[in-house]
């Protein structure tokens, strides 16, 4: 396991998400600090090439028509082109990306379902049925078969957390509550969820010492929770090993059976991480792991997406590095104090799980060059062959679509 690629230059994004679509990565909406944002634009969505590693914006091809807005009773906008949004969550479902949840300053969260068609480059909104959940941002989603499974989050109207579990069936456009067994997770947002052989793992996220109503004693819960998707039963598993401590915002994904957990914010101590640990359900132990190659600085609301045997990490939030402490540790050395400020990240990294001999050699030639760039880059240039160097042009060659960068305060945590 190796973190081979560090470049810079994509979209300055937090709070985004993103998704895999036809072998390249998606990314949608999310805020820049700094940038001046109508509520009424409409969500702008980025592409990754994973071969290239090149950023680009997609433009839809709605047509003019289609982006007249219509309200609906309660003055939120309904139209075939969402607007744009923080905190919501994107599922690919045959090669299509479904959108739901998440809100802007100005309309608030949203409960409607929009989905986009990345051939056509055109979105639609999907008329649904049945027990549809409030309006939230700061869910999970993930998909198994044919239904989107969505848990917790803030609601909107009731600004409550949440702690129920609700399912949307794609092929009935029908939303349903899954009436869970046993004592479920406590209410909570921007945790994250996986699924691992038909049961969804939930880790970290905020909750509140008052229960489902937020107050200012901020709670975070360092129990794994695991629902069985089949039997509708919520259990605690009983793990060993070493165990991140309770964090939100972070990231998690699931890689041959494991479930593997990135970054994130423990707001009690107001410290970001970039650590990664891994879950193994088989056995129930947590490893922490210390990948080869440059690991990414420590941060929260970032997205993570696996395409084949890579991760590729990009964007969120990290104390701003002219102001922040490192806290030394021995089992988390990837680890800041925020003293001020937090700075918006523009940044792609790649974790791949299965290197190839290629890959290792190309970022052996790339290091060489670094300590030596006017005679070893002379030298290879001349001996490698064109592809080759295009590859490691492209390795270490920054994007260009991001916005300048941007430094900021909160106060709320």
């Amino acid at each position: 396991m190796r973190w081979t690629i560090h470049l810079e230059g994509g979209p300055r994004r937090v709070n985004h998400a993103a998704v895999v679509l036809s072998g390249n990565v998606y990314s949608f909406g999310g805020y820049c600090s700094g940038d001046v944002q109508n509520g009424m634009e409409n969500i702008d969505v980025h592409m990754l090439d994973t071969e290239t590693y090149r950023w680009s914006k997609v433009q839809h091809t709605n047509e003019p028509e289609s982006e007249v807005r219509s309200f609906s009773i309660d003055g939120q906008p309904l139209e075939q082109l969402p607007y744009q949004r923080y905190g919501h969550t994107v599922c690919a479902y045959r090669n299509e990306a479904y959108l739901w949840g998440g809100r802007n300053d100005e309309f608030g969260a949203s409960n409607v379902i929009h989905k986009f068609d990345p051939v056509a480059r055109r979105w639609s909104l999907v008329k649904t049925i049945g027990s549809i959940p409030p309006a939230r941002d700061g869910h999970t989603a993930i998909v198994v078969d044919d239904k989107m499974i969505v848990f917790g989050g803030f609601e909107e109207d009731m600004q409550r957390f949440s702690q129920e579990t609700y399912v949307y069936n794609f092929l009935t456009c029908r939303w349903t509550e899954f009436v869970t067994k046993g004592d479920p997770p406590t209410w909570r947002d921007f945790h994250t969820a996986v699924e691992i052989d038909d049961v969804m793992y939930v880790f970290g996220g905020r909750s509140d010492h008052n229960g489902q109503f937020h107050s200012t004693r901020d709670k975070y819960d360092t129990q794994l929770m695991a629902l069985n998707l089949v039997t509708g039963e919520w259990t605690r598993p009983t793990v060993s090993g070493t165990a991140p401590c309770g964090r939100r915002s972070h990231s998690a994904w699931s890689y041959e059976g494991k479930m593997y957990l990135f970054g994130g914010y423990l707001g009690t101590k107001n410290v970001h991480f970039g650590d990664l640990f891994c879950y193994d359900p088989k056995t129930s132990v947590w490893t922490y792991l210390r990948p080869f190659g440059e690991c990414p600085a420590p941060r929260r609301r970032q997205c993570t997406v696996l395409v084949g045997n890579r991760v590729f990490l990009f964007g969120g939030t990290m104390p701003n590095p002219k102001a922040c402490t490192p806290i030394l540790s021995s089992i988390e050395p990837q680890t800041l104090n925020t003293a001020a400020g937090l700075a918006d990240l523009a940044d792609l990294y790649v974790l791949d799980y299965s290197p190839s001999l290629r890959q290792l050699a190309m970022s052996k030639v790339l290091q060489l060059i670094d300590h030596d760039p006017l005679i070893l880059r002379y030298r290879f240039n001349s001996l490698l062959p064109y592809e080759l160097r295009e590859d490691m042009f492209l390795m270490i060659h920054p994007n260009t679509v991001t916005t300048s960068a941007q430094l900021r305060n909160e106060t709320s945590g």
